[in-house]
C-alpha cells in the first residue's frame, strides 16, 4: 500500500507541479482527479495497516521491517513507473544491489535481537 502512495503520491506532485508554475490545469479530466483520490485512500489506508501492524507486533520489529519493504519496492516500482532505471550501469546495478542486502541484513539483525529477549 505504501509503494501504491508513494507512486500515486509523485504523480500528484507533477500534475500540482504543471498545474501551478505553468499554468496548465491538469484537473480538467476525470484521471487526474483519479490520481488525487487513490492517493487520498492509499494514504489513509496505508495509516491504519501500519495501525494493524502495530497492535500485533513488537515496533521495534514492525517498524524497520515495514520500511526496508517501502523503500525497496518505491525504488523498484518509481525505477519501472518513472523508467528510472534507463540510466543505471551495471556498476550502480551492483551497488544498489548491495544497499539494499546492507539495509535487510540490519534488519535481520534486528529482529534476530528481539528473537533473544
Amino acid at each position: 500500500m505504501a509503494t501504491l502512495t508513494t507512486l500515486f503520491a509523485k504523480s500528484l506532485v507533477n500534475l500540482l507541479s504543471v498545474s501551478l508554475f505553468d499554468h496548465d490545469n491538469q484537473f480538467t479530466n476525470a484521471l487526474s482527479w483519479a490520481i488525487l483520490l487513490v492517493t487520498v485512500f492509499t494514504a489513509a489506508s496505508q495509516v491504519y495497516w501500519i495501525n494493524q501492524g502495530l497492535l500485533r507486533y513488537d515496533a521495534l520489529l514492525q517498524v524497520p521491517v515495514f520500511y526496508v519493504i517501502w523503500t525497496v519496492f518505491d525504488i523498484i516500482g518509481g525505477g519501472i513507473y518513472f523508467n528510472e532505471f534507463r540510466e543505471f550501469t551495471t556498476v550502480k546495478y551492483v551497488l544498489f544491489v548491495l544497499g539494499v542486502a546492507v539495509v535487510f541484513s540490519g534488519v535481520g539483525l534486528l529482529a534476530n535481537r528481539l528473537k533473544n529477549h
